[in-house]
């Protein structure tokens, strides 16, 4: 279990790992290499490899957010429409407790941080300072549980 001071008053505050399927604190995670599982402008990199596996996400859409001109290299601040999981256009997540035949347990967004983009195709590149908050994968609503994480830096890259 995870201790985090969500309080602000210097007293820890439990972080429940077992209900929240992730880490609350990933820290700096190093580089990790992925795949382009759900078409060339995403990227899936295997988090943690234990069964059930967790995944970091990564989707560009050209058209919208940080993208409405074309999908291209940058450095880009989460904010506005890309902290939003239906409006984004760099769009982040980690996608929690992936159980063969049946999918995902439950979905993180990023709605903050910086991610630099050295190359799209294919996607290649380090985020920084990410914050993570759960999401309805339907209706896309923040889901208020307590479960938010953050990621201190990832590399990242689709070989």
């Amino acid at each position: 279990m995870d201790t985090v001071d969500a309080s602000g008053g210097g007293m820890p505050d439990t972080y429940d790992s077992a209900r929240c399927l992730i880490k609350g604190d990933y820290g700096a995670v190093g580089s990790l290499a992925g795949s382009a599982t759900m078409g060339a402008n995403t990227l899936s990199a295997t988090l943690d490899a234990r069964p059930p596996r967790d995944s970091f996400f990564l989707k560009l859409t050209a058209g919208k957010g940080v993208f409405t001109g074309g999908v291209a290299t940058g450095t880009f601040t989460i904010s506005g429409v890309d902290a939003g999981y239906l409006t984004c256009g760099l769009c982040v997540h980690i996608i929690a407790d992936i159980v063969a035949g049946s999918g995902p347990s439950k979905f993180y967004f990023a709605d903050s941080g910086t991610v630099t983009l050295t190359s799209t195709a294919p996607i290649m590149g380090s985020a920084t300072n990410l914050h993570f908050t759960a999401v309805d994968i339907n209706s896309g609503a923040k889901i208020a549980d307590g479960c938010d994480a953050t990621m201190a830096s990832i590399m990242f890259a689709n070989p």
